[in-house]
């Protein structure tokens, strides 16, 4: 049995990841908290089997991100809890900061890059300010996951340039993905 290590690139060094390959499990994983999270907010009085799959799949997805276990588990429940928070409509828009803020600690984004919460959390307010009907919620799933996927983005340029900015002439430029 071989163990697959991931890119040079990637802040996760060590353990080498020992589930196949590092890209394909974290886009399972991601592909499993976005599924999950989805599938939550898609629930209703008619389809209420989607609650029951959703948080499932969302769990799942976090278990299979590569990182250290310690990390996974930590955030499992918060985000679980954040997800199925989105039900209740833009009242509760800051949970896309919560999820936000586990991908982060499980993808081992060093401290300056948490910066980039401030977005989140700033849409959620104007959600709240925004949209008042029940059937506005749509537009808080889409508007919402993209600004938390565009944090994720700007926690990896800040991740990035704070590398940049930390090493010495010698050393080789590394840059994170």
């Amino acid at each position: 049995m071989t163990i697959a290590t991931q890119p040079a690139s990637e802040p996760v060094v060590r353990p080498p990841v020992r589930w196949r390959r590092f890209r394909l499990r974290r886009a399972v994983g991601l592909a499993g908290i976005a599924l999950g999270v989805a599938a939550t907010n898609l629930s209703s009085t008619y389809s209420l089997w989607f609650l029951a799959i959703g948080p499932a799949v969302h769990a799942i997805g976090w278990l299979l991100l590569p990182g250290a276990p310690w990390r996974r588990i930590v955030v499992l429940l918060p985000c679980l809890l954040a997800g199925l928070a989105l039900l209740a409509g833009p009242e509760f828009a800051g949970s896309f900061a919560v999820l936000l803020a586990g991908w982060l600690l499980v993808r081992h984004r060093p401290l300056v890059s948490y910066l980039a919460l401030a977005v989140p959390i700033l849409a959620s307010f104007a959600f709240k300010q925004a949209l008042h009907e029940y059937a506005q919620n749509w537009v808080l799933y889409t508007v919402g996951t993209a600004v938390t996927v565009g944090s994720a983005w700007l926690a990896w340029w800040l991740a990035v340039r704070w590398a940049s900015l930390r090493r010495t002439p010698s050393q080789p430029v590394r840059t994170l993905r």
